[in-house]
């Protein structure tokens, strides 16, 4: 049986300024990753699995890698918001920096999911000068759960992951429910069935 799969990509970073001694430049690092994968069968039938992982200061990128990297689909639309900016040009950077052998394995496996067709959902609200991603989810009635950037980096710091998780959780979930929204009435099936889903889930 076939199934047709979408993969909603959403990440965390921090932003570590350079050191003062200008040993080391300022980075974004990537903390968490979340994947929500949504597949149809033949039947029309579909189901729903979220994946999701963050690290705290101290674990090098590379275990979010090589977490994510068997998980990713082999083939799917990826969708995201500023999905460029946001979410590919971060995870390619992580995947350069740490263990090659790990890094070269995951970006394999993304190039082929963002070479497929993918849809960044901010070029309808202006691409790269896009509102924030809570404020259009606002317009449609979407709950975004989003906690301040000193927040994220306060949790990063003392390894508390539930933050993490819950941010990039809730956005990857949020981002496909802004999707649902604007596909003009097309995706009432999958809008309910997701729905059904989510009522069901405990994060």
């Amino acid at each position: 049986m076939t199934k047709t799969c979408f993969v909603t990509l959403a990440v965390t970073t921090i932003d570590v300024p350079a050191a003062r001694d200008s040993a080391h430049p300022a980075a974004k690092i990537v903390a968490a990753i979340a994947m929500l994968v949504a597949k149809r069968d033949d039947a029309g039938d579909w189901s729903f699995t979220l994946e999701r992982r963050a690290i705290g200061a101290g674990t090098g990128e590379d275990a979010l890698m090589a977490w994510a990297t068997p998980l990713m689909p082999e083939a799917g639309t990826v969708i995201g918001w500023q999905l460029a900016d946001r979410v590919v040009a971060p995870l390619i950077d992580a995947a350069t920096i740490g263990d090659a052998e790990i890094g070269r394995d995951f970006l394999d496996r993304l190039m082929v999911l963002v070479t497929s067709p993918s849809i960044d959902l901010a070029i309808g609200h202006g691409g790269a000068g896009a509102p924030d991603l809570a404020i259009v989810c606002a317009d449609r009635h979407i709950a975004l759960y989003s906690q301040s950037a000193g927040h994220i980096a306060s949790a990063w710091s003392f390894g508390e992951l539930r933050p993490l998780t819950n941010q990039v959780s809730c956005e990857a979930i949020a981002v496909w429910q802004l999707w649902l929204a604007e596909s003009n009435g097309h995706a009432s099936a999958a809008s309910d069935a997701f729905a059904d889903w989510l009522a069901s889930q405990i994060f």
